[in-house]
């Protein structure tokens, strides 16, 4: 199909910077230094810099980067909304931490924020007020967002993220030196044991020198997917509830709609890939991460409707017009007619 829209492709990024990435992987090769040197230390400083952060540790991945932070932090509970991702709940819970699923409100975050919070910043979305003043955040989604002062961050670079590797990657950032040290060492080395927490986790140099490269044109990516997603608001019809809002980093632009998995459906027939972030809360997953029994009615609401539409650096404004007039055309389809307007209503 000519007209297909992915939901992402990587390549369209790649080819403006691959000249910079072959001469940063061929500088490691040719030191011959693949763990833990010169490209690894300058990135954990570039990006705890980027971040308006002091230190930064870089680690295997963002569930590792949880793990890690909850482990320094000595975290003993942590609440989560009940709509992220099931990693999040994973890394801080190998720390030994008890997790509880929490309630979300009609706008996607945690409903109750409590002194043992932990946003998700999903989708890229920035936190609300109150859980400004909480001390630990999972930021995959957000890469652009500068944490405050208080706060520590945890972030992955896995391939898709608004800054991604060619791999794995995570890190976590904080002012906080002896939190910093304390996760260092953490990380685990082959020649030293600081003690049963510890973990293997560490980012290679080749990822790092990558890392390095694409973090110059971060911004300008954020620009970009700030204009997919002012387009997209423009352009779909208007009794979409769009999740995504003027501000956010836009990591993905979601919608909300009653009949979800019949539009994703429809538009995978019309070669527009889409996704869902994510499709089962915590509460309802098999690990006791909420009491037995227990109904979060927002969150399940959250999960059967929400829908990532295509929203990436590359991505055309001829394609976003695509998925657009797609969406609007949707209710006439056969077999709709007699559902009428309820299938695109507000939640």
């Amino acid at each position: 199909m000519t007209d297909r829209v992915p939901f992402c492709d990587l390549t369209r990024a790649y080819r403006t910077l691959r000249a910079d990435i072959d001469r940063a992987i061929a500088r490691v090769i040719d030191r011959g230094w693949f763990l833990r040197g010169g490209e690894t230390d300058a990135f954990e400083a570039e990006w705890a810099a980027y971040c308006g952060q002091a230190h930064c540790v870089s680690c295997n991945s963002g569930t590792d980067a949880l793990t890690l932070a909850a482990a320094a932090m000595a975290m003993r509970k942590a609440s989560v909304p009940a709509t992220t991702v099931p990693l999040t709940a994973l890394g801080l819970a190998r720390a030994e931490t008890r997790i509880v699923a929490d309630e979300v409100g009609a706008d996607g975050r945690l409903l109750t924020v409590r002194p043992q919070s932990v946003p998700v910043l999903l989708y890229g979305r920035m936190p609300s007020a109150e859980e400004l003043d909480c001390k630990l955040f999972d930021a995959a989604h957000a890469h652009g967002w500068k944490p405050p002062s208080n706060a520590t961050a945890c972030w992955s670079f896995y391939p898709t993220k608004n800054l991604g590797a060619f791999g794995d990657g995570g890190a976590v950032t904080t002012n906080d030196a002896k939190l910093a040290a304390t996760m260092r060492k953490l990380t685990g080395r082959d020649d030293q044991f600081h003690d049963d927490r510890q973990i293997t986790s560490r980012m290679d140099e080749i990822q790092a020198a990558i890392l390095r490269v694409k973090l110059t044109r971060l911004d300008a990516w954020l620009d970009e997917r700030r204009q997919l997603a002012t387009l997209y608001v423009q352009c779909l019809p208007k009794q979409l509830r769009s999740v995504s809002k003027a501000g956010d980093l836009h990591h993905l632009f979601v919608i909300r709609a009653k009949r979800r998995d019949e539009l994703r459906t429809y538009l995978a027939n019309h070669g527009v890939e889409t996704k869902v972030h994510f499709p089962k809360p915590l509460h309802l997953q098999s690990p006791a991460w909420a009491p037995h029994g227990i109904r979060l009615s927002g969150a399940e609401a959250w999960c059967r409707s929400v829908l990532s539409l295509p929203c990436f650096p590359g991505l055309t404004e001829a394609e976003v017009r695509r998925v657009c007039a797609l969406v609007a055309d949707w209710p006439q389809l056969e077999g709709a007619a007699d559902r009428g307007p309820e299938l695109l209503e507000p939640i």
